[in-house]
């Protein structure tokens, strides 16, 4: 099939439409989804349908009408019910095109479905998609998850759950089974597949009576409401836990019930603060709704889950990486939030010194070789290789590809892989094979060198590409011993490294109430300063707080950089396994600028503290 690229009306990323898998929201009208944002165009503006389907290759337009027509009762429902997405069907669609053969078998043959999810849906299905509720007990809490008056409204009643393999079956009785909307706002709110029935409306309305009655008499009557109904106060509390952490300038927000209360942190510029806790009566309601929020499962309790989800606030664009944990108290709840608009930075944006800028851009002209871009946890490496990436593809010319444990953002020409929260050794050693074969000017490896079996790649692509590669350490140095403790040899160090960049971040003074302030020698040397840094220190700055830092005293944070361009004597030294003082005797002496005179700099500059420079231990 021949490349068909489209730009993504969600995310603005390009995307090869005709690679691009179907979705399964409506049966009846399929469309493709973005690899980048995972979001297909199914509620894009009529307009952007109308262009993609006027330039669609006669191939997407074909799979298309197979989809929607070739669709019998049973394939409509297992995409509908999410047991099989819609490529997987128009693959057996194809088979059962070429030859014989019932769609169900197909389907166990091909691998898409098991015998047992196959027997159920039969069994189920087998009733001409029927249901009579009067001959069917109801099961109260299924309704309340919904809520009666929400079912009323949609005319729909939910039967019975059960367990299939790992997925979850929810049988719904429906006035109108072909509303597929109503079917994905059940999916979303339940986490389970939905396997639609018809009933007819008096039967839903009478099936639901009793409960509405009790739900209307268990408060008292509000008057009919003028305006959109009022959120819950558990939705409401979310909402605002959200709003406000986005709104700190937050990056990740916590929330980790105990015995005693629903404690809430938030991460500020790389610090943990801890914020009012919440009720414990609270937990339970605002967790359901942040992971209805997030799209993760909330019926499911007992097992970790990850989820993220594409979310505006303002004019701003965040991509929201959601991980739920359960614990003895409930359930924990980590939320990183990544600005989109913000996030894909320069490299003036993030700091890099000019003569740094030079030696990176002249390592990115390599034809193969190794750049290493390494840091502390929570140092900012994503954020400096994402910046490396959007450089290199953004001029096209080079083919650009990405393996990484988790993609944070979609960059404009780079094919990014994304191993996900069950990455293992095996997963990223196939990946890498695939790489290989496709043989990319540039592959990106993002946090994925954490054991021998990885780290042994690295070699082989450094002789055929320019690898990019990501390693938590201290400084630029400890990052080559690191590679090398995880068995590369310091001679294959020595001819294929290009470049190290080592970054530490460190919180900016809030310069609205930055202030001067005198230390001693003798304080600052006490500080950890030698006497020669300290004879340059009289003056230092500190933010006494404000509004504008909500009082902390600091504002955002700079990166410092350290970056390592081998010398002739350094890849010597690299070479006979010197030890690491040797290795940064050599380093500096070709030209490197080590992080502690860069942190001395910024607090000299008032960009910085003392205490950062204490807490960074440089």
């Amino acid at each position: 099939m021949s490349e068909y690229l489209v730009q993504c009306w969600n995310c603005l990323g390009e995307f090869d439409a005709a690679a691009a898998v179907w979705c399964s929201c409506n049966p009846n009208r399929p469309t493709k989804v973005c690899p980048f944002c995972l979001q297909c165009f199914c509620i894009a503006p009529e307009s952007y349908h109308d262009k993609f389907w006027s330039s669609a290759s006669p191939e997407i337009i074909q799979d298309r009408e197979m989809l929607t027509k070739a669709r019998g009762p049973l394939g409509e429902a297992l995409v509908m019910a999410h047991a099989i997405t819609s490529d997987q069907l128009l693959v057996a669609l194809k088979h059962q095109e070429k030859g014989s053969g019932r769609l169900g078998e197909i389907l166990v043959e091909l691998g898409f479905l098991t015998h047992e999810t196959l027997a159920a849906f039969l069994e189920l299905h087998r009733p001409v998609m029927n249901l009579s509720l009067r001959d069917t007990a109801l099961d109260p809490m299924l309704i309340a998850v919904i809520g009666p008056e929400e079912c009323l409204k949609r005319l729909v009643v939910p039967v019975n759950k059960e367990r299939l393999s790992t997925k979850e079956l929810l049988t719904l009785a429906m006035a109108n089974p072909g509303d597929g909307g109503t079917i994905d706002y059940i999916q979303h709110l339940t986490g389970c597949q939905i396997l639609p029935m018809r009933a007819t409306r008096e039967e839903v309305e009478e099936a639901l009576a009793p409960y509405v009655q009790a739900s209307a008499h268990s408060s008292p009557p509000e008057p009919k409401p003028t305006s959109p109904r009022e959120p819950s106060p558990a939705a409401a509390a979310a909402t605002d836990l959200v709003r406000k952490a986005l709104a700190r300038g937050a990056s990740d927000l916590y929330l980790e019930p105990k015995e005693e209360e629903f404690s809430v942190h938030l991460r500020i510029d790389g610090t943990l603060y801890r914020a009012k806790p919440m009720d414990r009566a609270m937990q339970e309601g605002v967790t359901r709704e942040l992971k209805r929020l997030l799209r993760l499962d909330t019926l499911a309790t007992d097992r970790p889950q990850e989820g993220r989800v594409v979310m505006r606030s303002g004019e701003s664009r965040y991509e929201v990486i959601a991980h739920c944990l359960p614990t003895r108290f409930g359930e924990n709840l980590s939320i990183k939030f990544i600005n989109r608009d913000t996030f894909l930075k320069s490299y003036d944006q993030l700091g890099i010194p000019g003569d740094d800028q030079k030696l990176l851009r002249a390592a990115l002209t390599a034809q193969r070789g190794l750049i290493l871009v390494t840091a502390p946890l929570f140092h900012g490496t994503t954020t400096t290789l994402y910046a490396v990436m959007s450089d290199l593809a953004s001029d096209g010319r080079r083919k650009v590809m990405s393996i990484e444990a988790q993609s944070v953002c979609p960059v404009p020409n780079v094919s990014q892989v994304s191993l996900g929260e069950n990455k293992d050794s095996e997963a990223t050693l196939t990946t890498l094979k695939a790489v290989g074969n496709i043989q990319p000017d540039v592959c990106v490896l993002g946090d994925i060198l954490d054991s021998p079996t990885m780290a042994a790649a690295v070699p082989k692509f450094t002789n055929q590409m320019l690898v990019i590669a990501t390693l938590e350490a201290n400084r630029s140095v400890t990052s080559i011993q690191a590679l090398m403790a995880l068995g590369v040899a310091p001679a294959d160090l020595s001819q294929h490294l290009l470049l190290v960049i080592n970054q530490r971040l460190v919180r900016r003074i809030c310069p609205k109430c930055a202030q001067p302030t005198g230390l001693s020698e003798r304080s600052l040397r006490l500080m950890g300063l030698t006497a020669d840094e300290a004879g340059g220190l009289s003056t230092v700055s500190q933010g006494q707080g404000c509004a504008d830092c909500a009082n902390i005293g600091y504002k955002g944070r700079i990166a410092l950089y350290e970056t390592l361009s081998p010398s002739p004597a350094f890849r010597k030294a690299l070479a006979r396994g010197a030890a690491e003082r040797a290795l940064e005797r050599e380093a500096v002496k070709g030209g490197m600028v080590p992080l502690r005179a860069r942190a001395i700099e910024a607090i000299q500059a008032g960009l910085t503290t003392i205490e950062e420079f204490q807490k960074g231990n440089f």
